[in-house]
C-alpha cells in the first residue's frame, strides 16, 4: 500500500515544490491533499487520514506547531513532520513538545525531505540533518562518531557551523584536482 502524504504550507509554490520533489523521488507515494493554513491541515488529517503530514510552522489561522499539537492529540495515527525555514536551536524541543516526530529545514529539503519521510514511515524520528545522531528508527542505536564528528557535535551555534565549514573546505582542498602551478610550470 503506498504511503499517503498531506502537504500543508501557506505558499502554493512551496506546496508544489514539495509535491514535485516527492513525486519525482517516490512515484509510489500518494499526495492525498494539500492545505494552505493550520485549520485546513487539521481537518484534512481527520478526513483524509494520511500516513504523514508535512506542516509549515508559520501558517495563517492556526500555526503549524499548534496544528501539530491538535493532530497528535486526536490520535489519528498520522506521523507529523514540521517543514520550516526557522533554524532556532530550541526548535527541536518545541517540535517534540507538539507530538511531531521530526522536522526538516526548508534550506535542506532537497537533501533531507525524502529521507525524513521514509524515517517517519518506518516509525522513527528525524530532527534535522544538522542535529547529527537525532535521526532514529525504533530500537536503533545512532552510529558511532569519529573524533572529528565528536568535536563538531560538542560545539553549538556559529562555532559548530564554522567547524563544519572548515572541515568541508579541508576535504575539498585535499581532493581538488587543481594544484597551484609554480612559475616554472606556467608557460
Amino acid at each position: 500500500m503506498p504511503a499517503r502524504i498531506l502537504i500543508a504550507d501557506d505558499h502554493e509554490i512551496v506546496r508544489e515544490g514539495i509535491r514535485t520533489l516527492i513525486t519525482r523521488s517516490r512515484p509510489d507515494w500518494d499526495i492525498v491533499g494539500q492545505a494552505s493554513d493550520g485549520e485546513q491541515a487539521i481537518e484534512a488529517c481527520r478526513t483524509l487520514k494520511p500516513d504523514v503530514v508535512i506542516l509549515d510552522i508559520t501558517m495563517p489561522k492556526v500555526s503549524g506547531l499548534e496544528a501539530a499539537s491538535q493532530i497528535a492529540a486526536s490520535a489519528l495515527g498520522c506521523r507529523i513532520l514540521i517543514f520550516t525555514m526557522h533554524e532556532a536551536q530550541r526548535l527541536s524541543a518545541e517540535v517534540r513538545q507538539t507530538g511531531a516526530q521530526g522536522f526538516v529545514l526548508k534550506s535542506q529539503a532537497a537533501r533531507d525531505l525524502i529521507r525524513a519521510i521514509e524515517t517517519l514511515l518506518a516509525g522513527g524520528t528525524f530532527f534535522g540533518s544538522e542535529s547529527a545522531g537525532e535521526e532514529t528508527l525504533p530500537g536503533s542505536v545512532p552510529p558511532r562518531a569519529s573524533g572529528t564528528d565528536l568535536s563538531v557535535r560538542a560545539c553549538r551555534g556559529p562555532k559548530r557551523r564554522n567547524l563544519r565549514v572548515q572541515r568541508l573546505l579541508l576535504l575539498a582542498r585535499r581532493r581538488s584536482p587543481i594544484r597551484k602551478l609554480s612559475p616554472r610550470q606556467t608557460g
